[in-house]
C-alpha cells in the first residue's frame, strides 16, 4: 500500500511542477522578442515626442483633450491618440460610441501635423531598419 501512495505522490508532484514551468514559459517572454519589443516602444515614444514638439500638433491634441479624450482609454472608444488625434491627422472622423465627432483645428494645423507624423514615422523606419541584422 505504501508503494502505491509513493507512485501517486510522486505523480502528482511531477504533474504540479509540469503545470508550473508550462505556465511559466506563457507567460514569460522570450529573451530574442523582447529586444525587438524594447525597440518599438523606444521607437514609439521618440515619434510621440516629435509629434508633442509640434505647436500644430500640440493645438490638436489640446481640442481632442477639451472633448473628453483620454490616453490610455481606446479600449473604451474613447482614446486620445487612437480615437481622436490620429483621426484628425490622419484625415478621418474621430468617433465615440460609433458617431463622428468634429474636433475643431484649422487645415493648416492638420497638414503641419501630419507632416510631422510622416517625417517621424519615416525616422522610425530608418531606426528600425538600421537595427536589424543583414541577411
Amino acid at each position: 500500500m505504501s508503494t502505491i501512495s509513493r507512485i501517486l505522490v510522486s505523480g502528482t508532484f511531477l504533474a504540479s511542477v509540469t503545470l508550473g514551468i508550462n505556465a511559466m514559459a506563457q507567460s514569460t517572454p522570450s529573451h530574442a522578442a523582447a529586444p525587438a519589443n524594447n525597440q518599438q516602444a523606444a521607437a514609439h515614444k521618440a515619434m510621440q515626442k516629435s509629434v508633442e514638439s509640434n505647436p500644430a500638433c500640440q493645438r490638436i491634441e489640446e481640442e481632442c483633450k477639451k472633448l473628453g479624450f483620454i490616453q490610455g482609454e481606446w479600449k473604451t472608444d474613447n482614446g486620445l491618440w487612437k480615437d481622436c488625434f490620429d483621426p484628425v491627422v490622419h484625415g478621418g472622423k474621430p468617433t465615440r460610441e460609433g458617431k463622428s465627432i468634429e474636433v475643431p483645428v484649422s487645415a493648416s494645423d492638420v497638414q503641419s501635423c501630419k507632416a510631422t507624423v510622416v517625417q517621424a514615422k519615416q525616422a522610425q523606419k530608418s531606426t528600425q531598419s538600421a537595427g536589424q541584422p543583414k541577411q
